[in-house]
């Protein structure tokens, strides 16, 4: 047995392990979405957040003013600094960019491979304007569906992935079929609204999930995709199933969003600290 000395640390405290998570993704520099908003949620779910860059945005709560691509370079020592010595769990993708940076990213993968891996394909935004050029979204399928654990698009995103509207249940459930086809072990396609309910559909090869929750009708939701699937990454590093790491995400970006501060003349972000601002 270790004496106490060294089960305190050495300095008379106890020592906490926290599981390390880490984000590939943008920076947005109005602190709502991209790393910013993963690196939140990370903290919020008692989890060590590391990140890797991929571009940088000048960008507030009315819109995008400017973007600018990280040099491969610069994009590999972040991810080489960050496996070589603190080991993540479990990751998460979020905005790439273009099909050179999907290409470098899936090359980083197979050197330093991350089994725990949530795919946030940011390519249209939630009014359903491209993000991402026809040949990115190709490299897209090609080079990041097959590597992830679980893919969270959603309606818009999983239009763009299969090349057909999706508007209802039975349009997510094909959607998450064809996603799963592409060579995703699992599927989760966000956003089918229903009436008063929000759907999310998980699709895994032998059957179909559904999440629901109360649909919440607030402007104040920039953010909450890289919210969502940070949360789940969280819950993943943490050695949960993905059914109980998707249960945690929807409990989790819901309060985000009901706890949401009013920032910015536009889009406000949610509030991925909501359980320490609110505690």
């Amino acid at each position: 047995m270790k004496d106490l000395f060294t089960l305190l640390g050495g300095h008379g405290q106890e020592v906490f392990q926290p599981a390390v998570a880490l984000t590939i993704a943008g920076s947005d520099s109005g602190g709502g979405a991209g790393i910013q908003a993963d690196l939140k949620t990370f903290a919020a779910s008692k989890v060590f957040g590391t990140s890797v860059l991929t571009l940088v945005t000048a960008q507030n709560t009315q819109g995008v003013t400017a973007v600018e691509m990280l040099p491969d370079a610069v994009i590999r020592a972040q991810f080489e600094a960050v496996m070589s010595d603190l080991n993540p769990t479990a990751a998460k993708t979020g905005a790439l960019g273009n099909d050179r940076v999907i290409g470098l990213v899936a090359e980083m993968l197979d050197d330093r491979p991350i089994e725990k891996l949530v795919v946030d394909p940011v390519m249209v935004s939630k009014h359903g304007d491209p993000l991402m050029p026809e040949q990115a979204v190709k490299a897209f399928i090609a080079l990041m569906v097959p590597r992830a654990m679980i893919i969270t698009p959603n309606r818009f995103e999983a239009r763009a992935l299969i090349g057909r509207d999706v508007d209802d249940v039975r349009d997510m459930q094909e959607a998450a079929k064809r996603i799963f086809d592409m060579g995703a072990p699992a599927v989760l396609i966000k956003g089918g609204h229903l009436d008063h309910i929000v759907r999310d559909i998980l699709y895994d090869g032998t059957g179909f999930t559904e999440f629901g929750a109360d649909r919440i009708r607030s402007p104040r939701v920039h953010g909450s995709g890289c919210t969502f699937s940070a949360a789940i990454t969280a819950k993943l590093a943490e050695g949960a199933t993905i059914e109980a790491a998707l249960e945690y995400a929807r409990d989790f970006i819901t309060k985000a969003i009901l706890m949401a501060p009013e920032i910015g003349e536009g889009i406000a972000p949610v509030n991925p600290m909501h359980s320490v601002w609110n505690s």
